[in-house]
């Protein structure tokens, strides 16, 4: 994701509050791979990783249409 669009403001809110998940890939928590990047007020996706597995991607628009929905 570019910074342009990380400080962009929401398209469908106008809010720039974001929230990153991120999947630690290491014991030592020096490594993670973005999953999600998300409006923090209405749930909008700005990214989704291509390469998210889909049991996890399924539970995830699951939890943000039960929570935004």
């Amino acid at each position: 994701m570019k910074l342009e669009e990380l400080i962009a403001p929401c398209p469908k809110c106008g809010s720039k509050d974001k929230i990153a998940h991120r999947k630690l890939l290491d014991n030592h928590r020096a490594h993670a791979e973005m999953d999600v990047v998300k409006c923090e007020e209405c749930g909008y996706l700005f990214f989704v990783n291509e390469n998210m597995d889909p049991d996890e991607k399924k539970k995830l628009l699951m939890e943000l249409n039960k929570i935004h929905g």
